[in-house]
């Protein structure tokens, strides 16, 4: 079997969608399947290259919103690449996340060239910006391109129920759950001297955040929750375009903060292991890989109830599930897991044995190949 994959990011980028395409397609080459990516080029990488066995294809891109979002330049070079690609005869084309340029690119590949599309949908809702007119202009979209994409689609993947959900709002025909999932070979507990290494006290509790620096993913909401709050250290994990506001808000609000910048996911795995509460304030997810993967270490984890964020987090059992925006209420359970070690230890234990028996890899590669037919 060949398939060929669209995606605005892939490898070396680290967000939750790139990690899901790049993981399914390592699992995908281990079993005997030719895997092509087909990405845009905006941080001068090399416009090919082999990675673990997947063969990555970059092309000349603009930059829309920073790196938030890209458009491919149709020049020569690229029509090229795509007639040369035409003729390695995939058995269905993959595109990821209907709002991506790469999606629209992907499906007109796979109707010139005949080849079944495969959409697999990361979001569950309409894309909320700050800027109405930009917000204005992506619900546009998704009603008009993003629809004929669902409509077009041989079948849909969702990674979570309301992904799904999302999916067949927009026209999909069907939509199969393919969940996230996390490699718990690498994210699990590890001996560490971090703390020390930040110069991070035994008597102090550290509370992490990892992900986009946008505001959609809620960080503010979490620095102005620890607002005064003593003996509590935020590290934040990760970049993007709102990281000077919420070094800003930090200060303004009182709160001892260290601001990591983008790190490896053995990195992140060793950060998560001298955390004491996770914390994604996040308004949207599909389902959040920052999540699993502080589950998958055993951190209790306080999570928004958003996307598919639910299928992970069993409320009070594994974890603390709080409404998006409600900074009070975050507050509040902040203050009572940090003062409650019982159900810190509960937390931790409940939530790593359901990553370990429902999120693993091997059990969506499974399911991705069942609904592919193969």
């Amino acid at each position: 079997m060949k398939i060929i994959i669209f995606t605005t990011h892939f490898y070396p980028y680290r967000g939750g969608l790139e990690n899901y395409a790049l993981q399914m397609a390592i699992r995908l080459v281990k079993k005997g399947i030719k895997v092509d990516v087909l990405t845009f080029n905006d941080a001068k990488l090399k416009d090919f290259e082999k990675y673990k066995g997947i063969s990555i294809y970059r092309i000349p891109c603009w930059n829309v919103l920073g790196v938030v979002y890209s458009i491919p330049r149709m020049n020569e070079k690229t029509k090229n690449l795509l007639e040369k690609l035409a003729k390695n005869n995939y058995d269905f084309v993959n595109t990821h996340t209907r709002f991506f340029a790469s999606s629209w690119l992907g499906m007109k590949f796979a109707k010139k060239n005949s080849i079944p599309l495969l959409h697999t949908e990361h979001g569950n809702v309409f894309v909320k910006h700050p800027n109405p007119l930009i917000e204005f202009l992506a619900w546009l979209y998704d009603m008009t391109i993003g629809r004929k994409i669902f409509k077009s689609a041989w079948k849909v993947i969702g990674v979570s129920k309301p992904c799904c959900r999302f999916a067949k709002r927009l026209g999909a025909k069907s939509c199969i759950v393919v969940h996230n999932c996390v490699d718990t070979n690498l994210f699990r507990k590890k001996k560490t001297n971090l703390r020390k290494k930040l110069r991070i006290d035994k008597k102090t509790r550290v509370i992490t955040f990892v992900g986009r620096v946008i505001q959609a993913k809620g960080c503010q909401d979490l620095i102005a929750a620890l607002e005064c709050i003593q003996n509590v250290k935020l590290l934040v994990v990760g970049s993007g375009p709102y990281l000077n506001e919420l070094k800003k808000l930090a200060k303004e609000k009182n709160v001892d903060s260290l601001f990591l910048g983008s790190k490896s996911q053995e990195e992140i795995a060793e950060i998560l292991s001298i955390t004491d509460i996770f914390v994604n304030p996040s308004f949207s997810e599909g389902l959040p890989s920052s999540v699993l993967e502080a589950g998958a270490v055993g951190v209790p984890i306080i999570a928004t109830n958003v996307g598919g964020t639910n299928e992970i987090i069993d409320n009070n059992v594994n974890g603390i599930l709080v409404k998006p925006k409600n900074v009070g209420q975050l507050r509040k359970n902040i203050l009572m897991l940090l003062n409650n070690r019982k159900n810190r230890e509960n937390f931790s234990r409940n939530i790593y044995k359901k990553i370990r028996k429902k999120f693993n890899w091997e059990n969506s590669v499974n399911k991705f190949l069942k609904v592919t037919g193969k």
